[in-house]
């Protein structure tokens, strides 16, 4: 089993993450100790200026931005907020189809292809068993439509199926 561990500090929000064993944590202690000193002393008016997000995934040397326009089509800015919203019991299919949904609503031609959607989901830490299976099941309970070979579109059921999703995990 491959081991990652990461560091993430996000000085705007005033925001410090750290994922890993307690082996890494435990042997890091001092340079998180002192990360944390260096954020309590630094006065919210001194912190940098916001950066715009980099390209959260790139196929076929285009990017995909992880921005949208919530006005035109309802999405959170980031597919990390957007994956935040699924509830916990969330399974692989759930996963893969939100991801899918997300990186459809980048796309000019209003598809996705399963390397947008796991890249997506990989960059959240989630690693999913068969993706080419969950893309399946979708496509099977008629959540997805293939368009082309390895070119898929989230139906309407499967926009209905998120919505409906999503809202009960809120409740």
């Amino acid at each position: 089993m491959e081991n990652k561990a990461k560091i993430r500090i996000n000085l705007n929000a005033r925001e410090f993450e750290i994922e890993g064993t307690e082996e890494f944590i435990n042997s890091h202690s001092e340079k998180i100790d002192s990360f944390l000193e260096i954020l309590k002393s630094i006065p919210v008016n001194q912190l940098p200026p916001q950066q715009p997000t980099p390209p959260a995934v790139v196929v076929n040397n285009q990017p995909i931005t992880g921005q949208v326009q919530p006005p035109a089509n309802g999405l959170p800015e980031s597919f990390g907020e957007y994956f935040h919203s699924l509830p916990n019991n969330a399974k692989d299919v759930d996963k893969v189809l939100l991801a899918g949904h997300f990186a459809q609503a980048q796309n000019e031609q209003n598809t996705f292809t399963t390397l947008e959607a796991t890249k997506l989901l990989l960059d959240q830490g989630v690693r999913l068993t068969n993706p080419s299976q969950a893309i399946k099941n979708n496509t099977d309970a008629k959540r997805l439509i293939k368009i082309s070979k390895g070119k898929f579109r989230v139906s309407k059921d499967g926009s209905d199926f998120l919505k409906k999703f999503l809202t009960n995990s809120a409740d």
